[in-house]
């Protein structure tokens, strides 16, 4: 290990002449600096080589190698100027061979840099120039300064170093007693002296501090890196401390809550009635109410017990209560056991909706929703008529046939609001697995329930109008069929008992209404097309056009680009009304737009039968309306474009 020499503070005489043939030693993974006896453990072989070549006689040349050189023959070029000491001889075994290795000490006596390796093969020789380091009689206040701050460090690592390790104080620089420690009386020594024994410095980071030849930038160097390591030393200790406190906290905890299952499990065998001792409904009993609020599993009993479950599903969530008592909070088995719980607690196994089927209001709903159509509203009419008498939803599942835009979701929230239940929609379009209708089982990581039973989360009712819309749209392959999972969730017999993969337990759908729109019937599979009735949905006539957009898709589409007057603030527009023709193209003049000085309530654009006419017989070729709403909204831009006085 590297020791100070008080007798070495400087080169030797004549130092600053450039030496020629220098013998040249790589040392790798080690810096060698001036006043400090080093030792250098080489091979047999290159001492060989520096015996035989000679050179200056018992000086030689230490360049450490670069770490990122190529085949490691890559050196700095700046180095030592070592005088030889003395040698040991060691001889080890290995694989049956003997080796001998040399250990070589040396004494550094002064800083190089090279001018020129002269030869590199078979080992480095070197013109060097050696740096002479002026001695400082009288340090200038500056020197004095740094000198004094690097001690205080010093000591402050050391310190600092004694308190986070054993207390034998190995690893120090200056020992375990900072009062007698001798410190080097040459500023540029001491520097040299701290960068040797602090052992957090990386070989780059000592190679940096010998090249540095100017002392007070030198001294602020190794300053600088025994802040460093004092800043590390003291984040290294409050990270320990924090993670030794979390440490006793995590088991503190463990062995809390192991004993308090235990105090637990003993009050309630001593509750329990001996005559009742094999009830399945006493495991999900509540606990006492004071620790509601702080037992998870207490909570979640609570919630099942409330959710009332059906009796298959009471005997999973009582298996599941026990295994999840069982688990430790910090295992990845108890969220997914506590999740799985929280699902069947929010399922709607008995609340349902409490609305009364009126077939008056149901009349007056679809009429008031939909102009036309009196086939498709008579069969919804006579469908609600029998459900009504039933007092069930078993029946036939409606499936909704027509061209887009004629209206066929829009039937269905009709239908939910005539008979008073909430009303949700999943579009099947592009669904390709079965797993987004069934779940995907437990056993695959982000596991979740199918988009049924999360809609019945979500809708909190058991009793819902569910549009499966576009079904005609699923996806289907040579590894996935989609269409099997509707078989049973469409067939009345069979849907009182869907299991949801996720779930894994029967769940009764029977009182869901199911509503199906499709566009097509070729692409539906026949056993799933037997077990729906098609209704279809021919489209609108011009006249049914023509009402539909007076007095659903203009007012709408005036309220969207600022067309209404707003009669609850009394606010006027600045412009005139728009009026139809002045510069307009052929599809805008069609548009008949009131004169001027309409009246107060009057909106800022009118369209004129005729002209709604022409929108549908001569600009839009289709079933339903969507065409004929975006022309409308076309012409809303213009008049709006027309108004803000463009």
């Amino acid at each position: 290990s590297p020791c100070l020499d008080a007798s070495l503070v400087g080169p030797a005489p004549g130092a600053m002449a450039v030496h020629e043939n220098v013998f040249i030693l790589p040392a790798r993974d080690q810096v060698v600096f001036p006043a400090v006896r080093t030792n250098i453990k080489i091979s047999s072989e290159t001492y060989a080589k520096m015996c035989e070549f000679g050179g200056n006689g018992s000086h030689i040349g230490v360049i450490t190698v670069k770490s990122s050189g190529k085949n490691g023959r890559e050196l700095y070029r700046v180095g030592t100027y070592c005088k030889k000491s003395v040698y040991a001889e060691t001889k080890s075994e290995k694989n049956g061979q003997e080796s001998t290795s040399i250990t070589l000490s040396l004494e550094g006596m002064a800083r190089f840099s090279v001018e020129e390796f002269t030869a590199t093969e078979p080992h480095f020789v070197a013109r060097i120039r050696l740096h002479e380091e002026r001695r400082m009689t009288e340090p200038s206040g500056e020197v004095q300064a740094l000198v004094e701050s690097l001690q205080h460090k010093v000591v402050e690592l050391n310190r600092e170093h004694q308190k986070a390790s054993k207390p034998s104080g190995g690893g120090s620089i200056i020992g375990s007693n900072p009062k007698a420690v001798r410190w080097p009386s040459s500023p540029s020594v001491l520097a040299d002296f701290i960068a040797v024994g602090l052992r957090q410095l990386s070989v780059s980071e000592r190679q940096q501090v010998l090249e540095t030849f100017d002392i007070p930038k030198r001294l602020e160097l190794v300053l600088s890196l025994v802040n460093k390591a004092v800043q590390v030393l003291q984040m290294s200790k409050e990270i320990n401390a924090k993670m030794t406190t979390r440490s006793e906290e995590e088991l503190r905890e463990t062995v809390l809550r192991r004993q308090l299952s235990e105090l637990r499990r003993e009050m309630k065998r001593m509750k329990k009635p001996k005559a009742d001792a094999g009830d399945d409904a006493d495991d999900l009993e509540p606990e006492e109410e004071e620790h509601d609020d702080e037992d998870e599993v207490t909570a979640l009993r609570d919630a099942l017990r409330k959710a009332q479950l059906s009796p298959e599903a009471q005997k999973i969530a009582q298996r599941e209560l026990r295994r999840l008592q069982s688990i430790q909070p910090q295992h990845p088995e108890y969220t997914v056991s506590r999740t799985y719980l929280e699902i069947l607690s929010q399922l709607p196994w008995a609340a349902s909706s409490q609305g009364d089927l009126d077939l008056n209001r149901a009349y007056e709903i679809l009429e008031k929703d939909h102009y036309g159509m009196d086939k498709v509203k008579k069969r919804i009419l006579e469908f609600l008529a029998v459900q009504k008498m039933r007092g069930d939803m078993k029946g036939p599942i409606l499936c909704l046939h027509g061209p887009p835009g004629v209206g066929k979701t829009s039937l269905g929230r009709s239908v939910a609001a005539a008979l008073g239940r909430k009303f949700h929609r999943i579009a099947l379009g592009g669904v390709r697995d079965e797993a987004e209708l069934r779940g995907h089982r437990r056993t695959y990581i982000g596991s979740m329930p199918g988009a049924i039973i999360q809609a019945l989360i979500s809708l909190k009712v058991n009793n819902p109008v569910i549009l499966l819309d576009e079904i005609d749209k699923l996806t289907r392959n040579a590894m996935f069929n989609p269409s099997g999972a509707m078989l049973e969730l469409l067939d009345p017999e069979q849907n009182n008992s869907f299991k949801d993969h996720y779930v894994n337990t029967p769940f009764d759908l029977s009182k869901v209404l199911f509503l199906c729109t499709c566009n097509d019937l070729h692409t539906i599979d026949r056993p799933l097309l037997d077990r729906m009735e098609i209704i279809d949905l021919a489209g609108y006539t011009v006249e049914e056009k023509v009402h539909i957009a007076t007095t659903h898709l203009l007012p709408k589409q005036r309220r969207l680009h600022a067309l209404e007057r707003d009669l609850a603030n009394g606010t006027e527009p600045a412009s005139t009304p728009a009026a139809a023709g002045e510069g307009a193209s052929d599809g805008e003049a069609a548009a008949g737009v009131a004169g001027e000085g309409p009246a107060p309530e009057a909106p800022l654009l009118e369209i004129t039968q005729e002209a709604i006419t022409d929108l549908v017989t001569k600009w839009t070729q289709e079933s339903g309306v969507r065409s004929l709403e975006r022309r409308l909204a076309q012409v809303c831009r213009w008049a709006a474009l027309r108004l803000s006085g463009a």
